[in-house]
């Protein structure tokens, strides 16, 4: 590890088992207990032992079930309560570094991958003998057992794992420069999975070395990984196809996807199968890029519905029923993302650069041609209603119309919206607004526009002050100066050229 990472990790890892807390809690929760045969099974794998009484803090045990290689299974848990409180009330976040899943999607341009996952997990990190006391509880005939290997349900465990991961792949956030990866080489960890992407010489070479760094760690993979550079391959839900530079849903994810839509048409499904197919359906829907705005209202039940299971509001296993409009938008939502299998990513080069902004009087945008160099001024003026909305609603809508000028003429190219409003450009991004309608529309009938002429877009910010459709916004064009005209320009140039203190 290099010194950053390994200050950090001796940070957690003292947080994780070193942590005292105050054992008062209710009695709901010290009455959990898990059925004595799944700690049998948890002894017999090393992963518990038991204990003479109950522990340092209070925990709850239980077992979900999912479904892994085709066959369904029961995962431990262990629900540190106790401790995950207190160590979030001493100031504790969690640096886990996933992006989101968009973010890793252009890794399908390079020759092939590779990828590894830790066969045991969590439950490669040993438990300290001194803290075990701290992850005690108790089965349904009142034997108390203790964990001897890192679970899931603790606050740090997530980022322990990741930063293990991240070292014993080379990744250069993680290590010394003389231990990382070749730069010109991908690599992607997702807590305890690895994968590699570029060359076939170096992707052979960068998994050599992690597994002879295995090796040493005494660290097992999983017989299913890639063991060799491969055009095809899974990894993070996302099928990989490096041949085409092609992504898609995996079929695992498929799978699970095309079993929700049968229990959607029921009209009833448990609270908590709504939560896990909502995140499948946003994580899917990122891979293919399907507008999840343009399912809002489904969204929003599944918004409010989680917020209501995070309070406590509603049981995990509550059954509850769909009304008719939003079973109908979710099972359009999975038929769109399921005939939406794979899409190609494309590098194209920009053709073109669209500035927009908005003010209380009027939207504006200049559109320039990136190999010409020639500027359009755009802008008019909000009607009295519009005029009511919120600053971010007319933001949006410049976003609309801005994007609504750029014509068939530039079929199959690539487009970049600069915008000054982060909430624009987060819901461009996200492909969704919960938060308002009118901005949600707005930005999704922009986005669908460029994909019905086949045109990718990326969305950057910029500061307000160096945006060249400011002017525009709040002067109609016709009364634009050639001193004015000038200022756009350099405006302009300022971003083309990246003199500006551009964020991404």
């Amino acid at each position: 590890m290099n010194d950053v990472t390994r200050i950090r990790f001796d940070e957690t890892w003292r947080r994780t088992f070193g942590a005292t807390t105050d054992t008062a809690a209710s009695t709901a929760r010290r009455d959990s207990r898990l059925q004595a045969r799944h700690a049998h099974e948890l002894e017999a794998h090393g992963i518990a032992r038991r204990a003479r009484g109950p522990g340092s803090s209070v925990n709850v045990p239980f077992t979900v079930i999912e479904e892994k290689e085709g066959a369904l299974r029961q995962r431990f848990i262990l629900w540190t309560f106790e401790a995950n409180n207190a160590i979030e009330a001493d100031g504790y976040k969690a640096s886990v570094p996933l992006e989101h899943v968009s973010k890793y999607l252009s890794a399908v341009h390079a020759e092939c991958g590779s990828t590894r996952d830790f066969r045991c997990g969590f439950y490669g990190v040993a438990i300290p003998h001194s803290a075990r006391g701290s992850f005690r509880f108790r089965d349904d005939a009142d034997e108390w057992w203790e964990l001897t290997r890192l679970p899931m349900g603790h606050t740090c465990a997530p980022e322990l794992m990741h930063t293990l991961t991240s070292t014993v792949a080379g990744h250069p956030d993680f290590v010394k420069q003389e231990h990382a990866v070749p730069s010109t080489l991908t690599v992607h960890t997702w807590v305890d999975n690895i994968r590699y992407a570029g060359s076939r010489k170096e992707v052979l070479e960068a998994t050599r070395i992690v597994d002879d760094l295995a090796a040493q760690a005494k660290v097992t993979w999983k017989q299913a990984d890639t063991r060799t550079a491969s055009s095809r391959y899974e990894f993070i839900g996302v099928d990989w196809d490096h041949s085409k530079n092609k992504v898609g849903i995996s079929a695992k994810l498929a799978k699970k996807l095309a079993r929700d839509v049968e229990e959607v048409r029921t009209g009833a499904m448990s609270a908590s199968g709504l939560e896990t197919l909502g995140g499948r359906l946003l994580h899917a829907s990122a891979i293919v890029g399907v507008f999840v705005g343009e399912y809002y209202f489904a969204l929003k039940f599944l918004r409010r519905l989680t917020n209501a299971l995070n309070r406590g509001e509603k049981a995990v296993d509550q059954t509850i029923r769909l009304s008719g409009g939003v079973q109908r938008l979710l099972e359009m939502w999975i038929r769109a993302v399921l005939g939406s299998r794979s899409m190609p990513v494309e590098a194209r080069v920009p053709a073109l650069t669209v500035f927009v902004d908005a003010s209380l009087d009027g939207w504006g945008g200049v559109v320039v041609n990136v190999a010409t160099n020639a500027i359009e001024v755009l802008g008019s003026r909000w009607s009295r209603k519009e005029k009511r909305l919120h600053i971010n609603e007319l933001e949006a809508l410049a976003f609309e119309r801005c994007v609504a000028s750029v014509t068939s003429a530039h079929e199959g190219g690539a487009v970049t919206v600069v915008v000054d409003n982060t909430t624009v450009q987060g819901v461009a991004r996200k492909g969704s607004c919960l938060r308002s309608q009118v901005l949600n529309d707005a930005v999704v009938k922009g986005l669908a526009h460029l994909r019905g002429l086949n045109i990718s877009v990326s969305v950057r910010w910029v500061k307000s002050a160096g945006n060249p459709a400011d002017l525009p916004s709040r002067v109609p064009v016709s009364a634009l100066t050639d001193a004015n005209l000038a200022d756009m320009a350099l405006a302009v140039r300022s971003f083309l050229t990246g003199d500006m203190g551009l964020v991404v």
